[in-house]
């Protein structure tokens, strides 16, 4: 299983090449492939899948509780008949049924010309705040390197430290820590889908940011 976009933390997204590479590493073996698309259409990078190499091993999960509201807590799944159709009737006679009005308002909401724009509206909304703190801390020494996604994977000194100086603020940050298998320094993961709820201006969040990714 893996994220073919928005990747979470990195914001990594899935190319044309990549997923190439990737089928033919696999093509030798009976690996299936699990495509866990959550960020969705509000994900800024196009949709590419191993699928399209793969199709009778490759299975798409598609959520649209970022893109469509969270209290739609529902996804689709496509691909390959036979995984897909496992799961059909595992959930058709078990507790983990899907709600028909969910189905209904999801279908609704795909087809409706006014969502699809509303929902537009909101990918280039998500990506113009997440570019504009990226840009703002790449002056202020601070990289980043997220290029979609609802977040910044920020480097810092000391994580615990920077944890409680922006906390101190008035800003909650994730710890780095939570994200990694192989350590690879501290991190902070940076919510970016409501920076215009910030008690304050973009630059000066920047500035408090970069004051917490410096040594003490």
């Amino acid at each position: 299983m893996y994220q073919p976009r928005a990747h979470t933390p990195r914001g990594h997204a899935l190319t044309p090449a990549r997923a190439a590479a990737l089928a033919a590493l696999l093509a030798p073996v009976s690996t299936l492939v699990i495509e866990d698309d959550g960020t969705g259409e509000a994900s800024a990078s196009p949709a590419v899948s191993v699928g399209a190499h793969l199709p009778d091993r490759t299975v798409l999960v598609r959520s649209y509780s970022k893109s469509h509201g969270p209290d739609l807590r529902i996804a689709v799944i496509g691909g390959a008949a036979e995984p897909v159709e496992r799961v059909r009737v595992l959930r058709s006679f078990g507790t983990g049924w899907t709600s028909r009005v969910l189905q209904d308002a999801l279908a609704h909401l795909l087809t409706d010309p006014a969502a699809g724009e509303i929902v537009a509206r909101a990918r280039l909304a998500y990506a113009e705040r997440r570019d504009g703190l990226a840009a703002a801390l790449a002056e202020r020494g601070v990289p980043t390197g997220n290029r979609d996604g609802l977040m910044l994977w920020v480097p810092v000194a000391d994580e615990s430290g920077a944890l409680v100086t922006l906390a101190a603020h008035g800003v909650a940050a994730a710890p780095g820590s939570r994200y990694q298998i192989v350590p690879s320094g501290p991190h902070l993961r940076i919510a970016t889908s409501r920076l215009h709820d910030a008690p304050f201006p973009l630059p000066e969040l920047a500035d408090l940011i970069a004051l917490a990714a410096r040594p003490r």
